[in-house]
């Protein structure tokens, strides 16, 4: 609360999952209704956003695009911890022989581009929401296994761990009950900033036409239909890139101030 640009950040993320939650009832328009006779409106009160080349209301669209981007967010980040969260604690806990094949594995996937890998990808499955989300999560999880590798390492040098050992405590179970619960802090940081960064990966595959597919709103799709009509039509690229920047900014201000939470060394 006495972080201003904290509040601010929070309060812009829970309006847009109040948008993605009520959608149905905060959209004034069918975000996928042609309208013949308002093709290109300007802002106005009957459409606050203006319309696009098809006379459907950009408001309502971007409305429920904030489903789409949240849905594609959340889902992805979670298959990129839960794969992060697996192999990380595997190799920090075993090490050795273990520890190395998994982090050259880890290195290999860093050496391809995230995006032109999910460009690569994309393009040979079909475009939909669920091979988007898969493949964001399935090519984002290096970075959240080295976190947790390296809290691991750590960890498992603890009197605690030593003390399950003794007691015959399988190595599952010491990984589960002891390791992964102590290393959640950096991952919950990661997850944090995940969000943003997988709401940007979707906007752009959108934008590219390899994303999500009309008529299905999208933040990314929107603002692709708007190109051709951007020195006529400016609210078709604006609206929609003003909320995928302020989105973006929220969560990775929120993982900032996460990690700074779990880490009292950085507290200024």
């Amino acid at each position: 609360m006495r972080d201003k640009v904290v509040l601010a950040a929070a309060i812009f993320v829970i309006t847009i999952i109040i948008f993605a939650v009520l959608a149905p009832f905060i959209a004034t328009y069918d975000p996928s209704k042609i309208d013949a006779s308002n093709i290109l409106a300007s802002p106005s009160s009957a459409h606050i956003f203006g319309t696009d080349t098809l006379g459907r209301d950009i408001f309502s669209r971007v409305v429920y695009g904030s489903r789409i981007s949240l849905v594609i967010g959340f889902v992805a980040v979670g298959i990129s911890v839960a794969i992060g969260v697996f192999i990380g604690s595997v190799a920090g806990y075993y090490g050795r022989k273990v520890d190395y094949c998994l982090m050259r594995f880890v290195d290999m996937m860093l050496c391809f581009p995230t995006l032109f890998l999910i460009l690569a990808v994309v393009a040979v499955l079909e475009p939909s929401i669920w091979n988007i989300m898969v493949v964001i999560g399935a090519t984002s999880w290096m970075g959240v296994a080295r976190l947790v590798r390296a809290e691991v390492l750590t960890l498992k040098e603890r009197d605690y761990v030593a003390a399950a050992r003794v007691m015959g405590g399988s190595d599952a179970w010491i990984i589960l009950k002891h390791l992964v619960p102590n290393a959640i802090g950096p991952v919950i940081v990661s997850a944090t900033l995940g969000v943003g960064g997988a709401i940007l990966v979707e906007s752009s595959l959108s934008f590219l036409g390899i994303g999500v597919q009309p008529p299905t709103p999208s933040w990314g799709n929107i603002l692709s239909d708007g190109r051709s009509t951007l020195g006529v039509a400016w609210w078709l690229t604006v609206y929609p890139g003003i909320f995928i920047t302020l989105t973006v900014l929220s969560y990775n201000i929120l993982g900032e101030r996460l990690r700074d939470h779990f880490e009292p060394r950085l507290k200024r």
